[in-house]
């Protein structure tokens, strides 16, 4: 299946479980392997994150299609007390 540029931009980004991470912002491409190697999530409200931008490894990808993309449910871990947490994910 192909799917252009245009149509990865704003698609929704869920977890396996069903929770709701944003829409893809943008992506990485590694222009020798003609790949993508990383896609930046704009989240929407997340339990602890607001308006962030996640970073999301083609790995932690389970799916995409025209109409989402699901991740891995590890993808977004819950903060820990007294650890600081970044909303970089890679």
């Amino acid at each position: 299946m192909k799917i252009a540029s245009s149509d990865l931009i704003n698609l929704p980004v869920y977890t396996e479980s069903g929770q709701n991470l944003g829409r893809i912002d943008s992506f990485e491409v590694d222009i020798d392997a003609h790949a993508i190697t990383l896609y930046h999530i704009k989240t929407g409200l997340i339990k602890g994150l607001w308006h962030e931008q996640l970073t999301i490894h083609p790995s932690q990808v389970v799916s995409v299609n025209s109409e989402k993309m699901v991740v891995e449910d590890s993808t977004v871990k819950e903060p820990q007390p007294g650890l600081a947490t970044s909303p970089a994910i890679k």
